[in-house]
């Protein structure tokens, strides 16, 4: 009797255990290259059209046993606020260097007695006093600054906008749920992803959200929100262009 119980028991498992990978299978769609490409560019679009986004772009050292890696994130809310990280590290420790662009208060100065002359709104940057230094500037002058006009959404877009035609190769296309993921080759010489054999690209929600190496040597990863961000207070001003 106990051996029928657990006879039943494995079948039961088994049925489905092979009723759910039915299941996963089943919510593959295969995409043809024509809706592949479509699904691309808008996607592109999609995330070009966002005033808030989280960026992660991570380079890692695929030949380094400690797994160093350098890490630039972007994080903006809306226009007004963003907050810039190079992150450089391996599994042991990370080191972080923090840029900020926002309304800042002088330090020292209390918020609710603050006159408009204490509050400048730019690029913060640390100093080697641990205080912060800002430079006056627009929101559009902190994206296009040299450090971090390479990691901001226009930059990462164009990775993959601005392949001349015949040039991007749609190996494969498949959608699960709200997901659509892209394997292509970059046949363009002029574009950094043509150094990779294969690059996966991710669509979630109709927005451009992941491109990325096979190998895992780079990838760069897009979430439309992100952590609240903090201006920290100004210690000292710079000119423009300082």
């Amino acid at each position: 009797m106990k051996k029928s119980i657990r006879f039943i028991i494995v079948s039961l498992i088994i049925i489905a255990t092979a009723f759910l990978s039915f299941a996963l299978t089943g919510c593959n769609e295969s995409l043809d290259i024509g809706e592949a490409e479509k699904i691309l560019a808008e996607g592109i679009e999609k995330a070009l059209e966002s005033d808030t986004y989280y960026i992660k772009y991570r380079i890692n050292n695929v030949n380094s046993e400690e797994g160093k890696f350098v890490q630039y994130s972007l994080n903006v809310a809306e226009e007004k606020t963003a907050k810039f990280t190079v992150a450089t590290g391996d599994m042991l420790k990370t080191d972080y260097k923090d840029s900020y662009y926002g309304k800042s208060l002088k330090e020292g100065v209390n918020k609710d007695s603050a006159k408009d002359s204490d509050y400048v709104t730019g690029f913060l940057e640390s100093a080697s006093n641990g205080k912060w230094n800002i430079t006056p500037c627009t929101f559009e002058e902190f994206l296009t600054n040299e450090k971090i006009s390479a990691y901001n959404m226009d930059s990462v877009t164009a990775l993959l906008k601005d392949i001349p035609e015949g040039q991007l190769e749609i190996v494969s296309a498949t959608r699960t749920g709200k997901v659509v993921y892209i394997n292509v080759k970059v046949k363009d010489q002029n574009n950094m992803l043509s150094a990779y054999e294969s690059v996966n690209i991710r669509v979630i929600n109709g927005k451009l959200s992941y491109i990325g190496d096979v190998k895992e040597s780079f990838d760069i990863s897009i979430a439309f929100g992100g952590p609240k961000i903090t201006v920290p207070v100004w210690s000292a001003t710079n000119e423009k262009g300082e």
